[in-house]
């Protein structure tokens, strides 16, 4: 822990960490689960919906403008982090009303514009998060801290993903989009907790180290940036997909905003529950092995699902109940590998790489699987999937890995 930086009380800093995590998942899964289902409602095709995706380039490239970030949020204390985060969630919700006014669903490049910027925005307040969340936690707390950044994640699905999609399907753009913006207003409230830190002057031991050549040449960081990408390749590649191919499977955009928010969401949480209990038992490398290997019987029963094998509606609700649960389980185990390998001079650097490199696989596997289904079906999609999930298991669980693809330092 950073002796620079001013100690936040644990509970106000879990309550920031949830807000602003919930913010950053509203808008993650407003684009990456909300959208893309109505606009396949739309008729729009799945390498269209594909190509959609591009606007979470920000997110792939945050590393790029993370040092400059990093040395702001350290120059004056906790009311700096504060400053950031402000800046990019007022910017958030003004974005938001300029949508909702000119009717962005029916103007392409104008949602492609407004929902770049959001996102480009929610990298701003992400990494003044990280940052703060791996300077403040104690190394036994850290799993709370992932719980809070992954059950967030869940619980902006619920209002991204679930409750948007339900309110398009049941009234119009404007009612849904004024639906996220009051809830992102109520949730940017504990930001207010930064600004009333006494540190108002520049730290004497700002990190002026801070940079991407310094990470590349950190052990962990390569090594953690290996795994991100074999671990993700098949959720990302599901995950951008599985909307679409409900909708195609005949369930409606309100069957698909009340599964998305009760069977996706809500059970997310419970992932997200179970997998913080586990950990204090089981090392996070050991929990993210077995839910990669979850993954890979969940992905053979979507394969099958194509193949008519498993037939009707209930069998794929099922399916996307349970892999919503494990997702998250995987999630908060990985996320914990993340804060290990991150944890040192320039966090908020060497954090948001790993979050790049999962955004980057997420853009990669979206494009590439909008392509394939089109060419070739929803059947080698889920192929794929269930490939490069087996590939992850099998590095994980060679001798190498033990020693240096998963370092575990924390106590629990």
């Amino acid at each position: 822990m950073n002796g620079s930086q001013t100690m936040l009380g644990f509970k106000p800093l879990l309550a920031i960490l949830a807000s602003v995590y919930t913010i950053q998942s509203i808008v993650g899964m407003f684009t990456l689960q909300g959208l893309p289902a109505v606009l396949r409602a739309e008729g729009i095709s799945t390498s269209q919906i594909g190509l959609f995706y591009l606007v979470m380039l920000p997110w792939a490239l945050k590393f790029l403008w993370a040092p400059k970030v990093e040395i702001h949020r350290k120059r004056y204390g906790l009311i700096s982090h504060g400053r950031l985060i402000a800046v990019a969630q007022i910017g958030i919700i003004f974005i938001l009303v300029g949508l909702a006014i000119h009717s962005a669903i029916e103007k392409p490049i104008l949602l492609f514009g407004g929902v770049f910027a959001l996102t480009l925005l929610s990298t701003l307040a992400d990494i003044t998060t990280d940052g703060l969340a791996v300077d403040q936690l104690p190394i036994s707390k850290r799993r709370l801290g992932n719980m809070m950044q992954v059950g967030g994640s869940y619980i902006g699905a619920l209002f991204g993903g679930g409750l948007f999609i339900y309110m398009m399907g049941a009234y119009h753009w404007q009612t849904a989009i004024y639906m996220l913006i009051a809830i992102i207003v109520l949730m940017s409230l504990p930001t207010i907790t930064l600004f009333n830190q006494r540190s108002s002057t520049p730290s004497a031991t700002t990190n002026k180290r801070a940079s991407l050549r310094f990470a590349w040449h950190t052990p962990n960081i390569r090594f953690g940036l290996l795994m991100v990408v074999l671990c993700q390749i098949g959720t990302r590649s599901v995950q951008a997909m599985l909307m679409p191919y409900l909708f195609d499977q005949g369930l409606e955009l309100t069957d698909l905003g009340i599964l998305a928010a009760g069977g996706g969401a809500l059970t997310g949480l419970v992932g997200v529950l179970c997998s913080g209990l586990m950990l204090k038992r089981l090392s996070a490398r050991v929990m993210l092995l077995s839910c990669l290997g979850i993954e890979a019987l969940i992905f053979l029963g979507f394969f099958l699902n194509t193949l008519d094998y498993i037939t009707g509606t209930i069998g794929l609700q099922i399916l996307y109940v349970v892999s919503s649960v494990v997702a998250a389980a995987k999630f908060v185990a990985l996320y914990t590998l993340m804060m290990e390998w991150a944890y040192g001079e320039q966090a908020g650097v060497d954090f948001t790489l790993f979050q790049s490199m999962d955004m980057a696989v997420a853009i990669v596997m979206a494009l590439l699987s909008g392509t394939i289904i089109a060419v070739l079906g929803y059947s080698a999609h889920y192929m794929i999937a269930i490939l490069a999930t087996f590939i992850a298991l099998i590095v994980g669980l060679l001798p190498f890995s033990t020693s240096g693809l998963f370092l575990r330092t924390e106590t629990n």
